[in-house]
């Protein structure tokens, strides 16, 4: 789930999936917790696991996500990903 938190939020890949729902709450990341922030947060945390086993469910979906998530890292300037030439795999 955090990797599909991750491209919905578009934002940073360093966080866990509590923090991500946090962000994408209506409030955004509020701290301290207050008890509105924390309501959104609940409410934000059923209506995103509802939308990821909708995702997850269909036939495509877990291929998707990551083919979704790994496309969202290349775009990242941070991230680098070098793939083996036939001479660094022997």
């Amino acid at each position: 789930m955090r990797e599909w938190l991750v491209v919905r939020l578009n934002r940073d890949d360093t966080l866990t999936w509590p923090a991500l729902v946090r962000h994408l709450a209506p409030s955004g990341w509020i701290h301290p917790l207050t008890s509105r922030a924390d309501i959104e947060a609940v409410i934000t945390l059923q209506r995103l696991l509802a939308e990821f086993f909708d995702t997850r469910e269909q036939s495509d979906g877990l291929v998707r996500i990551f083919r979704d998530y790994q496309s969202w890292l290349t775009t990242q300037t941070w991230y680098q990903h070098e793939a083996a030439s036939p001479d660094q795999i022997n």
